[in-house]
């Protein structure tokens, strides 16, 4: 025999119809602003209402009315009001095969198989009164259930259903016009019992949650139209891994539920997936309570070479956030007191304290001074540098790199190998360190400085891979050229003529390099790490 094919197109009418019968009034197919937080972005059509469209079946066999005995089905791909489908079914002998595909695309969405007979026709049975009234199949009032994964192992629903003829006659004919046929008043119940799986599925196991995949049944007995059944479905197994949920299901006689053997007309099974409940973004209150400051508060920050321009400011900004603050210096130490002293009349909490970095036993005791004072190291930024002095390449030494990296590196290894310990007890850090734009846009008479600042960022990245199971998180900010004492070096007419040359007419401001720096130590950047912040006022590196 040919096979049986049909197009049709699933109408918003459609959907509304099958929601009414059957009480699957799930929110993934049914509200837009539950659907659009789902996996789908927008609402999709019942599995089943695509699947009741085997009744065509029936146009191959007029005068016999077909009883679905035995269905496996499987869902592939969700269907979208609007979508025509072409439904194909080939028989041989009793068994059929269907596959359901977009037309165009031809991209499979449902295969079923199983079995059917042909029952004797025993007389025209009578049509449905014309005032008759089409009630839903449902005859248990339900509510959406909204269970997660790990509420559903072992769980039982159950609901009464009855297939009254105004009401089979009421779907049958949006299955008729749609397939363009519009003979036939009447469904195989069966068929309708298997698409109440619908119902249990999308409103109870799991309920608005559900996506569902597949099922199988096998009747015993048939259905008959104008007689009230029980649907019921127990999980059997619900992994909280996979998120998904097999449940065993029977329909009985509910006038006979007493009767275990006879009343029992059908046994099969089902597997939906549970999905998330979608995440509740922070409300406006819970944003004020707890995620506008930047918690720097108490904080313990150690800022390197912070006896002038970036580190100086640095510190004076953290400790006007709230953070205690240590001053580090190697020669400034006049300098560094004065920023200790300015915080601490400011109403901050600073200490002063030098430490020559490239020193293993000085950074060592350092680092105990400052876990004796405060107990611990919450907040390290490598700011350290040498020199900025221009050199040619020709005139530079291994010994010249070998400074510059002295301090860059070595300096910047020492401080982080005292201050990790600290961080990884507590659960949390941050380290920032700094490099400069000049790393991708090289200058003359900078090699050493640049070849330190390059081993920074490279640094940098890997600590942050290292650091990221503890909690802790390592960024490097890289500013353009920054208005300090460090670049006095270069004549102000010179420097004032590379200001008018950007464009933004200008250099970066230390107060600039010290908020960059803020933010990543903050916990606003917690989900940062192993990044370059790059202070490039407009021109090339653009990160």
């Amino acid at each position: 025999m040919e096979p049986t094919r049909v197009r049709f197109v699933v109408t918003e009418a459609m959907v509304e119809a099958f929601a009414r019968l059957t009480g699957d009034w799930n929110s993934l197919h049914m509200n837009e602003d539950v659907a659009r937080k789902s996996r789908y972005r927008r609402r999709i059509v019942h599995g089943m209402l695509p699947f009741s469209f085997l009744q065509v079946l029936q146009h191959s066999h007029p005068g016999e009315p077909l009883r679905f005995e035995k269905l496996r089905v499987r869902f592939q791909q969700p269907v979208h009001a609007g979508d025509e489908l072409e439904l194909e079914i080939a028989t041989t002998g009793s068994d059929f095969k269907a596959s359901w595909r977009k037309t165009g695309s031809g991209e499979l969405v449902t295969r079923a198989s199983g079995r059917f007979a042909l029952r004797a026709k025993t007389g025209d049975a009578p049509g449905p009164a014309a005032d008759a009234e089409s009630l839903p199949f449902l005859r248990t009032d339900l509510e959406e259930a909204t269970f997660s994964i790990g509420e559903l192992q072992d769980r039982v629903e159950s609901f009464e259903m009855n297939f009254s003829r105004a009401s089979v006659a009421d779907y049958a004919k949006h299955i008729g016009s749609a397939a363009g046929d519009a003979g036939g008043d009447t469904m195989c119940p069966n068929l309708l019992a298997a698409v109440m799986l619908s119902t249990l599925v999308g409103m109870r196991l799991p309920g608005r949650y559900a996506t569902f995949t597949g099922f199988q049944i096998e009747f015993e007995r048939d259905l008959e139209e104008d007689h009230a059944y029980l649907l019921q479905g127990t999980v059997e197994q619900a992994s909280e891994s996979a998120e998904i949920l097999t449940s065993s299901v029977l329909v009985r006689d509910a006038k006979t539920l007493d009767t275990e053997e006879h009343g029992l007309l059908a046994t099969g099974k089902f597997d939906a997936v549970v999905n998330s409940a979608p995440k509740s973004m922070l409300t406006c209150d819970e944003i004020r309570a707890k995620h506008t400051e930047l918690g720097l508060e108490d904080q313990v920050v150690v800022v390197t070479g912070a006896s002038r321009g970036i580190g100086e400011t640095t510190a004076k900004l953290f400790a006007m956030l709230g953070a205690k603050v240590v001053v580090n210096y190697y020669r400034g130490a006049q300098d560094a007191e004065r920023i200790a002293n300015e915080i601490q009349d400011a109403g901050g909490d600073a200490v002063a304290l030098r430490c020559d970095i490239r020193d293993d036993a000085d950074v060592e005791a350092f680092f105990a001074a400052v876990t004796e004072r405060w107990g611990t190291v919450d907040v390290l930024v490598n700011n350290a540098v040498k020199e900025f002095s221009p050199k040619p390449l020709a005139d530079s030494q291994w010994s010249d790199y070998l400074d510059e990296m002295e301090v860059s590196i070595k300096g910047m290894h020492a401080c982080c190998r005292a201050a990790i310990p600290h961080m990884k007890a507590s659960g949390a850090g941050k380290i920032v360190n700094l490099s400069t734009v000049a790393v991708d846009n090289p200058v003359s008479g900078q090699s050493r400085y640049i070849t330190a600042k390059s081993a920074v960022v490279g640094y940098t990245k890997s600590l942050a891979v290292e650091l990221a199971k503890f909690g802790i998180q390592a960024n490097v900010i890289v500013p353009n050229m920054t208005d300090t004492d460090l670049v006095a070096v270069i004549p102000t007419a010179y420097r004032e003529k590379l200001a008018a040359s950007r464009p933004s007419r200008r250099h970066v401001e230390p107060i600039e390099v010290a908020q960059a720096v803020a933010f990543v130590a903050s916990k606003w950047a917690n989900a940062i790490t192993g990044q370059k912040v790059v202070l490039n006022l407009g021109e090339p590196p653009f990160a």
